[in-house]
């Protein structure tokens, strides 16, 4: 992860739990915007817009702090390929297209696996085990988070099924355990601005010849009030903000208490549905909201493995 200059404070464990709680917010409202926006822009230029814009935003403060990291560029550019591939195109060209296909609800309940992928490949990685009390808070979170998505009747789980863009969820989430467990197993020497931007570019770069195949089968899009406004949302929110949070959280408290943060979404999914819909607050959200939280606090009240 970056080395970055802030205060002890910032650097702590405890405001580590801040940073990783923010991002699933962030990328509540991105599953929500992308499914509503399938229709109006294609899902690799969804991609790649969003991106493309983020790096606009970011090279400006980035700009002050490439000069003398040309070497050190240089020596991690293999792996900062790797990571712009996987946590950059691969993961985001996934999961846009995945909502072309699938449902919201769908979505939701593949992507309480992340965690859990992301602790198999904190074990091989990072040799990252998990204890009892640990396996224990897991199955709590998802449960938890699986009774939200479910609204409060399981039985309903069984009755859906999958498709392709299901598949794509779960390669999508596959790639972002990956990224996770990466970014912790190797970490950066470069500013942290430097290495998103780095790392931004390159994805970018590599969504350039999927942009062209998907604008020769199916054309571009309009830009229009709301185009304009999801693409700013992912762009700032589900890109720069999340990123830069996610990757310290992941710094500090590691990949797999990192990744038990994701079961909030279905939370903020329900908080936002309530707040923005006027959808009702049922006892089912309640039930899954305590189960969910004593599943991250089991996990990340253990100790660090040895």
């Amino acid at each position: 992860m970056p080395r970055v200059r802030h205060s002890a404070f910032l650097a702590s464990p405890q405001f580590a739990y801040v940073y990783a709680v923010l991002p699933p917010l962030f990328w509540s409202g991105n599953f929500l915007i992308a499914r509503i926006m399938r229709h109006d822009i294609p899902p690799i230029q969804m991609s790649f817009w969003r991106w493309a814009v983020a790096f606009a935003f970011l090279i400006p403060f980035a700009a002050a702090q490439f000069r003398g990291q040309g070497a050190q560029i240089r020596k991690e550019l293999p792996f900062l390929l790797v990571l712009g591939a996987v946590g950059i195109t691969a993961f985001n060209c996934f999961l846009y297209s995945a909502m072309h296909y699938t449902t919201v609800v769908n979505a939701s309940l593949i992507n309480t696996l992340m965690p859990v992928m992301c602790f198999l490949f904190a074990l091989v990685l990072l040799h990252e085990r998990l204890r009892l009390h640990q396996i224990a808070g897991v199955i709590a979170a998802f449960l938890g988070a699986a009774l939200i998505v479910a609204r409060g009747d399981v039985t309903t789980l069984t009755a859906l099924a999958l498709n392709r863009g299901d598949l794509l969820v779960m390669g999508g989430l596959t790639f972002w355990a990956v990224y996770t467990v990466l970014i912790r197993w190797r970490p950066t020497k470069l500013p942290i601005l430097v290495f998103l931007a780095t790392t931004i570019a390159i994805g970018a770069v590599f969504h350039l010849p999927l942009v062209a195949w998907e604008a020769s089968q199916v054309g571009g899009f309009t830009l229009n009030a709301a185009s304009a406004a999801s693409i700013l949302y992912f762009a700032i929110f589900s890109s720069l903000l999340a990123y830069v949070l996610w990757n310290k959280a992941v710094a500090t408290i590691g990949p797999g208490r990192t990744g038990m943060y994701m079961y909030l979404m279905p939370v903020f999914g329900a908080v936002l549905g309530v707040g923005l819909l006027g959808e009702p607050f049922l006892g089912y959200h309640l039930a899954g909201i305590i189960m969910i939280f004593v599943g991250i606090t089991l996990v990340n009240r253990a100790p660090r493995p040895g």
